[in-house]
């Protein structure tokens, strides 16, 4: 991989937690990443001219079928608000609404469950900032609620609408399986309710914020808790004249306690559903855009994803790789068989 990516790549990608830090700090909402849910059934937000954008203003949540197909009308937020689809079920989605004032600073956030032809049901609220919620299991949602300088973790009961506090100073969780990993503002991991791990990582104000508002890029685990990988900013080693940091992607065998470094530039890790591979964007030194490759666990072969030049991000699902690629309009793809689909090939203002 490339150690000094070129001035596309920049725009692209590499700024990209940074940048939607900034976005937030003036702020609608969180990065715009599409949910799967358990049929292959596809939930994200799209603009009011019915495109992908990955800092969208304004639009709705539309559910896409595998093909690409529209499921039923969409779910419009009021006026001032700003919505994010977080996780998906077989009963329908987690939402994460934002009540905005009128320069667009977060006064309250909701979150509903909704599903095409049902009317969305409100199951808790507050006048926090909500970040990465997602269903922890047993009729569970597990959320971040900022507060001053801090996060911490809450759980919510769906059914009786209660929230407990379950830990302070928390940047980000990851469920895996029956455990649910999280990373303390300290640098160090854990089980939650359970043992600290032999992990951690140094975590300064920066890289905190991107973290924090970005853990589904920065951070993901496979679905056995063994390996956790995570895509960090390295101190660059010319300070003089400034050198540009760049995010390095380490994978971590939580088994066999050790680290390895798999790709520098690279961000947005994601394990595949048959835990056989990790896939991520980067930057190889003799292309000149960054592009999603993927790792193979057993080997240690990287290979390039052909037809993902231009990629700002990857998500695996149960149906095959998600991608987002290039730029006004960004192209919405699903890779399976091979063959990339666009997964929005002519989308009409609704």
């Amino acid at each position: 991989m490339n150690e000094t990516s070129g001035a596309r790549a920049k725009r692209l990608g590499w700024g990209l937690g940074l940048l939607g830090v900034l976005a937030l700090a003036g702020c609608t909402g969180s990065l715009n990443l599409p949910v799967e849910g358990p049929d292959g059934s596809v939930a994200v937000v799209l603009s009011p001219a019915g495109e992908y954008d990955p800092f969208p203003e304004g639009g709705a949540v539309w559910v896409l079928d595998p093909a690409g197909n529209r499921v039923g009308d969409p779910f419009v937020p009021g006026e001032g608000q700003a919505v994010q689809v977080c996780d998906g079920s077989p009963e329908g989605w987690l939402l994460l609404v934002l009540d905005t004032d009128e320069y667009g600073f977060p006064v309250g956030s909701r979150l509903l469950e909704w599903a095409p032809g049902r009317s969305a049901r409100e199951v808790f609220a507050c006048p926090d900032l909500l970040l990465s919620p997602r269903y922890g299991g047993d009729e569970r949602v597990l959320f971040l609620r900022a507060e001053d300088e801090s996060a911490t973790l809450w759980t919510l009961d769906r059914e009786t609408g209660e929230v407990a506090l379950l830990q302070s100073g928390v940047l980000a969780f990851l469920p895996a399986g029956d455990r649910t990993f999280i990373l303390a503002e300290d640098g160090t991991f854990s089980v939650l309710g359970g043992e600290e791990l032999p992990l951690q990582i140094t975590c300064g104000d920066e890289c905190q914020m991107t973290i924090l508002f970005f853990s589904q890029v920065s951070l993901a685990c496979d679905a056995t808790g063994r390996y956790l990988a995570i895509a960090l900013d390295e101190e660059p080693a010319i300070v003089r004249p400034e050198a540009e940091r760049m995010p390095t992607l380490y994978l971590v065998d939580l088994v066999e306690e050790r680290v390895e470094r798999i790709a520098t530039p690279a961000l947005s890790p994601a394990f595949s559903p048959d835990l056989t591979k990790l896939a991520f964007v980067g930057q190889a030194l003799d292309r000149p855009i960054q592009e999603a490759f993927t790792y193979d666990l057993a080997s240690g072969e990287v290979a390039p994803v052909p037809g993902s030049a231009g990629a700002l991000w990857v998500r695996w699902g149960s149906t095959g790789l998600l991608a987002a690629v290039g730029e006004a309009p960004t192209r919405l793809l699903r890779l399976g068989e091979g063959t990339w689909v666009d997964l929005i090939p002519s989308f009409p203002a609704p």
